[in-house]
């Protein structure tokens, strides 16, 4: 059973990741903020999983240390720093610092 969840866990993760890819090119070709940012939300839900509400509640540190997967933690932080780039486009320079804040501090305590 453990392999079966680790091969779970590693699609979600390449999942994700290549959300994150697309999501940057789609961008960089013209795409809107608020589309991408509706997307990378939506890649930040499958990654996360039910936990997501209690994750995103938890100080950065037990946000990691619950999740657990340092690549798992590495893949939300860049979809948040993503996020935080799109709020800047939008003129929303507090939640792109909030955001900022949260995605430093996830990559902050990631564990290898």
């Amino acid at each position: 059973m453990p392999a079966a969840r680790d091969d779970y866990l590693l699609r979600l993760i390449q999942q994700a990741a290549a959300a994150l890819r697309h999501l940057r090119t789609r961008l960089g070709g013209g795409a809107s903020a608020e589309e991408v940012s509706r997307e990378a939300d939506e890649a930040i839900g499958t990654l996360l999983g039910p936990q997501r509400a209690a994750l995103e509640r938890l100080d950065a540190w037990s946000a990691a240390n619950l999740l657990g997967d340092a690549d798992r933690v590495e893949v939300w932080s860049d979809l948040i720093a993503l996020q935080a780039d799109l709020r800047e486009v939008s003129g929303d320079s507090a939640g792109s610092a909030a955001l900022r804040q949260r995605a430093d501090a996830l990559k902050s305590h990631v564990r290898r």
